[in-house]
Parts: structure tokens; C-alpha cells; sequence
């Protein structure tokens, strides 16, 4: 049983650690490539939806104001989704804001409502707890000069990141935004697709059937509705946006399970893009969503295995125990395995151990950089102790995962 576990341990490892030098390789590559697009100030329409959002909805409405993008080429609509708190209240403040009206649908009916009302020709859709940068709309418009592109999406940041939950999905938003921007300017398309900070062709939408409701994650679906439309995705590597995460483990929970088995759905009912045809952006898109669901099964089972065969050893005293996780469920791990060649020698698991720490460890100093984060302590801290929050987040994949029952053909229709 033992050698079953360590071989089915080793392929795992080998696999996760293939997965890690490809991104790495990819986001070496990008920083060779610098894809150019020229000035492009189409007029466009702001489509901002929100439900009971009192509490943000002011600074995202300022945030516009505050844009460098010509006010006289932007429409601003505002979705009231049957609010039951100030926000309509709020939003009817401002003068050069319109206001839609309906009851509590739910944010595609939102979307689909404002972008029906719109005017312009392209639409710029954000969440209601986002705050723009400033050239963050010209940034997202730009590529359109390019007439293959359909939508483009931004980088949201964290704003809250004070918690130590939120702490490390700053480092996973950052990670993420890495990933992202590399394919896209390597494959000149997009893999995920952010709708709480994304532009579109208003023709594109209308081409495709607007926003839909059969899958959890309308934006992830949209992206790769425009894609099968004969359309590019882009990630904009210079537009950023500012965005509240879940705070609590229950809300990170339930946002987690809905954009997992969304972006199941959504790519499961647009299995057709995924060809001998399809671009590397696609394809990775598609096996990187399986394989992390596989991953989910069985990564946890071998994880408890090796602590429940590993601690005894290491439990005689609270500094041991102590120790034991701090080597194995750290960035000290690597360094440990490196320190204790001399004893042990040099076998294929230490150099896969030190290498994938090395890129890990450059991959996310790199994201904080690009992205203009400081590289505090607390950055530091959630980098170093990154590895017990994606355990977490396995837990969340498998779990929403067998209460969605992924196993029956109604999972993947909402």
C-alpha cells in the first residue's frame, strides 16, 4: 500500500511540477513579446449592476468620473437589481448617471438590461464594488483598433487586504493576473475572462445572444461564446480595477464553488472549442480546469496519508510538531530539502522539490512587481505559507463538486 501511495504521489508531483514549468516558460517567453495596439477613444457605455451595494457604489461611480477617458464619449448606466438598502437612493445623486430600474433578477438580467438600453458601440462592464484606476478605460478600449478582438478584460487588485485570507488572495489574484497576461501576449488570446472588469462589441454581444443564465460564471461563458464567434479574448495587461474579496471562509466558499463549477459549465457547453484547431490558450484553459478537479480528489486523501504516516515521528514535543509543518507546508520545504543534500544526496524529488520553489517563489516576487505591489511583510508571509491556502481551496473544489453532483448531466446546466 505504502509503494502504491508514494508512486501515485510521484506522478501527481511530476505532474503538478510540468504544469509549473510550462507557466514559467510562458511568462519567460512574454516578457519578449510587447503586442502594440494604436490610440483608439470610441464612444462607449459604462454598464455598472447592483444589488444592496450602499456601501461601494459611490466610489466605483467616482472612480469613472475620475477616469482620463473623454466624459463626453461615456454613457454611465446604473442597474438598480430591486436593491433594499440606499444604493438607489445614492446613484440618483448623480446627474450624468443613468438609471435602470428592475426587480431582484439577478446580474445577467441586469447586464442584458443595460446593454440593451445602451448607446454606443462598445460596453464596459464592472461590478459595483470596483474602483477604476485612472486610464484603466482607455487601457481596456485600446485593442479594439484590432477589429479580430471582441472583448477585452482587465486586473483587479484586492482592496481589502488587512485579513489574512485576504492577504493570500492578493498573491493569488497577483499570481493569476501573471498567468493571464502571459498567454495573452504569447498566444494573443485570453484563458479566464474577469466579467467584473471587461469591455465587449456591442455587435458581438448582440451576435452571440447576449449574456445567458444556463451556466454559474455568465462571464467565463461569454468569453468563449465570443471566441467560438470567430472573436479573440484579451487580457489587458495595463488596465486595473480594485475589487473586494470574500473576508470569511464561508464567503470565500460560496464565491469559489460558483466560479468553479461556472467555469465547468461553460466549458463543458462549449466543449467544441477544444480541437486539434484550438489555440494553446484554449487548450490549457480546458485541461487546466479537469485537471484541478482530478486534482482535488486525490491530492487530499495523500496529504492526510503522509501526515498521518509522517507526524508520529515528529510528535513527541509541540516545537516538533511545530517544525514538521512549518518544512512541509512552506516555502521552507525547499530550502530544507536543498539543506539536507549533503545527508541525503541528490534524487529526482530534490531537485523537483528546489526547482518548483524557485519558480514559485520568482513567479510571485515578479507578479507583486508588474503589478505595483509593495513587497511587504505580509506579502512575504502569505508567499512563503501560500501552499496551506491551496489545500484550502482543493477542499472547496472538492466539496462544491460533490454537493453540485458533478456526476449527472444536470450539473452542467444551471
Amino acid at each position: 500500500m505504502k509503494d502504491i501511495i508514494m508512486l501515485l504521489s510521484s506522478v501527481l508531483f511530476g505532474i503538478l511540477f510540468s504544469f509549473l514549468v510550462f507557466i514559467f516558460l510562458i511568462f519567460i517567453i512574454s516578457r519578449f513579446f510587447k503586442r502594440k495596439y494604436s490610440n483608439f477613444e470610441p464612444k462607449t457605455s459604462i454598464v455598472v449592476p447592483a444589488y444592496n451595494e450602499e456601501r461601494n457604489i459611490e466610489q466605483c461611480i467616482a472612480s469613472i468620473f475620475n477616469s482620463d477617458y473623454p466624459k463626453n464619449k461615456l454613457e454611465i448606466i446604473v442597474i438598480d437589481d430591486g436593491s433594499t438598502d440606499n444604493t438607489l437612493k445614492i446613484i440618483k445623486k448623480y446627474k450624468n448617471v443613468r438609471v435602470l430600474k428592475q426587480n431582484h433578477l439577478g446580474k445577467v438580467e441586469a447586464l442584458n438590461l443595460g446593454a440593451l438600453e445602451s448607446s454606443h458601440e462598445f460596453i464596459l462592464t464592472i461590478d459595483a464594488d470596483t474602483i477604476l484606476d485612472k486610464e484603466c478605460i482607455r487601457e481596456l478600449l485600446r485593442p479594439f483598433s484590432d477589429k479580430s478582438i471582441g472583448a477585452t478584460t482587465g486586473n483587479n487588485k484586492v482592496r481589502n487586504h488587512k485579513s489574512l485570507i485576504s492577504a493570500f488572495q492578493n498573491i493569488e489574484y497577483h499570481f493569476s493576473n501573471l498567468i493571464r497576461n502571459s498567454f495573452s501576449t504569447v498566444f494573443n488570446n485570453g484563458i479566464w475572462f474577469s466579467g467584473s472588469l471587461a469591455c465587449y462589441r456591442k455587435a458581438t454581444l448582440k451576435k452571440i445572444g447576449h449574456f445567458k443564465k444556463d451556466t454559474l460564471a455568465e462571464d467565463q461563458d461569454i468569453a468563449l461564446e465570443i471566441k467560438k464567434a470567430g472573436y479573440k479574448t484579451i487580457n489587458t495587461s495595463t488596465a486595473f480595477g480594485h475589487t473586494i474579496v470574500p473576508s470569511s471562509i464561508k464567503d470565500l466558499y460560496k464565491q469559489r464553488a460558483r466560479w468553479w463549477i461556472g467555469t465547468l459549465q461553460s466549458i463543458v457547453k462549449n466543449k467544441e472549442l477544444f480541437s486539434r484547431k484550438a489555440s494553446p490558450s484554449i487548450l490549457f484553459l480546458y485541461i487546466n480546469q479537469f485537471w484541478w478537479s482530478f486534482y482535488a480528489f486525490l491530492s487530499l486523501p495523500l496529504i492526510i496519508y503522509q501526515i498521518n504516516y509522517w507526524l508520529p515521528y515528529n510528535s513527541h514535543s509541540i516545537p516538533s510538531m511545530l517544525s514538521y509543518f512549518f518544512k512541509w507546508f512552506s516555502l521552507m520545504g525547499p530550502i530544507y530539502v536543498l539543506y539536507k543534500i549533503p545527508d541525503f544526496g541528490i534524487s529526482i524529488y530534490s531537485i523537483f522539490g528546489v526547482l518548483s520553489g524557485i519558480m514559485t517563489t520568482v513567479l510571485s516576487i515578479s507578479a507583486l512587481m508588474l503589478f505595483k505591489d509593495k513587497v511587504s511583510l505580509k506579502n512575504i508571509f502569505a508567499i512563503f505559507f501560500y501552499f496551506p491556502f491551496t489545500i484550502v481551496l482543493n477542499i472547496i473544489i472538492l466539496i462544491s463538486l460533490l454537493r453540485h453532483r458533478f456526476w449527472e448531466k444536470s450539473f452542467y446546466m444551471k
